[in-house]
């Protein structure tokens, strides 16, 4: 059964600071969880991001429309520092080329890098915006993040 599928019909009403409000909306139409899916799990913390589509019973990869074949002979061996590194440097990417790409103050890549920057307490999003911008599979990095996620 497809991610869309499980969620499909149910519907949700929040007022600006996420709490349910469905009493002072009562007039109004819901919104489709189904619509807000993908935009929902790229805000979201890649660490939390996980944990939420396994307690769910789904893959982020499908929740995110991303084909995950590539990742079935794909075997983590790179913290996630080194594997962005890898990515940036195949891509012919600066440290300051790659924070302006995604749209981080300089430094910020080098500091994921050196591992002083945990990207698993990110937004999927940057995660999305990294692989983009060095034109590499994001499902691999997202990989190697849910591995460096399961670990710490």
């Amino acid at each position: 059964m497809s991610v869309h599928r499980r969620i499909q019909g149910t519907w949700i009403r929040v007022d600006s600071n996420g709490q349910d409000d469905a009493a002072a909306h009562a007039g109004d139409e819901p919104e489709d969880v189904e619509a807000l899916a993908h935009e929902s799990a790229a805000a979201m913390q890649i660490r939390r991001a996980f944990l939420y589509c396994s307690l769910l019973g789904f893959s982020l990869y499908a929740l995110l429309g991303l084909d995950d074949a590539d990742n079935k002979d794909f075997v983590v061996t790179l913290a996630p520092g080194q594997y962005v590194h890898m990515l940036r440097t195949t891509a012919q990417l600066s440290l300051t080329g790659l924070d302006q790409e995604i749209g981080h103050d300089a430094g910020f890549i080098e500091s994921v890098e050196a591992g002083e920057i945990d990207l698993v307490e990110y937004p999927v999003q940057l995660a999305l915006d990294i692989a983009r911008s060095t034109r590499s599979p994001a499902c691999r990095l997202l990989k190697v993040l849910e591995q460096a996620a399961k670990r710490s």
